[in-house]
Order: C-alpha cells, then sequence, then structure tokens
C-alpha cells in the first residue's frame, strides 16, 4: 500500500506542476488561495531515534509558484528530568534535528532553492482536563539561492508551535473511533531576514481520521500571514487547504 500511494502522490504532483497561461504580476497578491499535500512516514534508526521525512508540494493561486519541499528530521527522546523540580515526565520530552530541500518554481520571477537545517526542543504542559498541549521551539537555518547571479543568502528565524490533538469521545458509529481534531498555532520570529517567504503567524484548524492500520489522514483549513512572499509584495493573507497522510507516524 506504501508504494502504491507514492506513486499516486507524485501522478498528483505532476499534475499540479503544468503551468498555466494565466499567471499574474507580484504585486497582485494580498490574498491568496493554497493548496498543501505532502506525505508523512518514518524509520526507526534504534529502540530510541525515528527519522520522520515528508514529502511535499503546495500551489498558490492566482498561478505565482509552485513548491516541492523533502524534509527529514530525527527525534531523539529526552529521558532525564530536572532534578530541581519533582516532575513525574522530563520537562523537555524530545530533540529534533533536521534538515531539508525545498524547491520553488515562480512563474512571474526566478526559481528558488532553499537548504534548510533546523534543532528544536518539545514539551507538553497539561491541562486541567487532561488535554496536552505540545510545545515545539526550533531555530531554522535557511540558505537560498535565486539563480540571478547574487548568489546565496542566508537567513535565520525562531519557530514555536503550540498544538492539541482533541479525540472523539462519544462514538455514535464504529466509524467515529478514528476520528480527531488536530489544532495548532505557530508564530515565527526571524532573527535574519531571508529573500523570500518570511512566514509571521500560522492557525491550523483540522479534522483527522486514524486507521487500525497506523495509517493516518489530516484535512486542515490553515489562515497564513506572510511576509515578502515575491520580489515586490510585501505581505499577503493566505487562506490554505492542506491534505496530511502519514503512513505509521
Amino acid at each position: 500500500m506504501k508504494h502504491q500511494f507514492l506513486y499516486l502522490f507524485w501522478i498528483v504532483l505532476i499534475s499540479f506542476h503544468v503551468k498555466a497561461q494565466d499567471s499574474i504580476i507580484d504585486q497582485d497578491i494580498k490574498v491568496n488561495q493554497q493548496l498543501w499535500l505532502d506525505y508523512n512516514f518514518k524509520n526507526n534508526i534504534d529502540s530510541l531515534k525515528v527519522l520522520n521525512t515528508q514529502i511535499g508540494f503546495r500551489k498558490i493561486s492566482p498561478n505565482v509558484f509552485n513548491r516541492f519541499l523533502v524534509l527529514s528530521h530525527i527525534n531523539l527522546p529526552h529521558k532525564k528530568s530536572l532534578g530541581i523540580v519533582n516532575l513525574e515526565k522530563p520537562f523537555i520530552e524530545s530533540f529534533m534535528l533536521g534538515a531539508g530541500i525545498i524547491y520553488t518554481q515562480n512563474y512571474d520571477a526566478d526559481d528558488n532553492l532553499e537548504f534548510r537545517l533546523s534543532q528544536g526542543f518539545k514539551f507538553s504542559i497539561p491541562t486541567l482536563k487532561g488535554i496536552d498541549l505540545i510545545n515545539y521551539v526550533r531555530l531554522e537555518e535557511r540558505f537560498q539561492n535565486t539563480f540571478n547571479n547574487s548568489g546565496w543568502t542566508a537567513g535565520y528565524r525562531l519557530r514555536y508551535r503550540i498544538s492539541t490533538e482533541l479525540n472523539w469521545k462519544k462514538h455514535v458509529v464504529k466509524f467515529t473511533n478514528g476520528l480527531y481534531i488536530p489544532m495548532s498555532f505557530e508564530m515565527f520570529l526571524n532573527l535574519k531576514k531571508s529573500d523570500r517567504f518570511n512566514d509571521l503567524v500560522r492557525i491550523s484548524p483540522g479534522l483527522g481520521y486514524k486507521f487500525k492500520n497506523d495509517w493516518k489522514f489530516e484535512l486542515y483549513l490553515i489562515f497564513n500571514e506572510t511576509k515578502n512572499n515575491t520580489e515586490t509584495n510585501n505581505s499577503s493573507s493566505d487562506f490554505i487547504i492542506r491534505i496530511r497522510v502519514y503512513n505509521g507516524t
């Protein structure tokens, strides 16, 4: 099933890759719609370390760019609690080390290639109702080339995401056993700005379904306030449909 889904995923990407003739100039994308697709899978390095990989495609409408990305990160569990604080579990649950490649195919500007490195950690905040708020803090180093003979530029940003997952409690029919509601809020703080794609705020409510074989499907309706979306546009409001597929993660 994994290989069949990968073939289908790439067919969808190729179909979106075809350029339309009605592309627009940079200044016109103050408000836009986007479609994000990604397939996520994991590989166990050993009994504790896990390598998670995302293969994704993103398209903006009106026709401004198509984006292809491959991102991976290693999850390193943290088992040691702080000695000065009496906690049942460690405050920091895991450390994350990541790397990836993002290629942006622009319609009316030079294409953009980005190599990205990241380092971060996760911690949870339990609430009174037993809902865990998962916090993820990470630092990103972004190295970009726009193929206009300007060479490579470096940018650095700090990202903070808080998320939770509400599980469906009252099962009316058997099908609802796998339903859950993922939600997240994310902020981006640029320490040194890159030329493109300096995101500021992202709100992501969604709906997910998990099968008994550990496959998961998630649908998100995202609002994203973006800065420096193109060479001449300072900001835009993005309304995004995101479809995420997980195999064993």
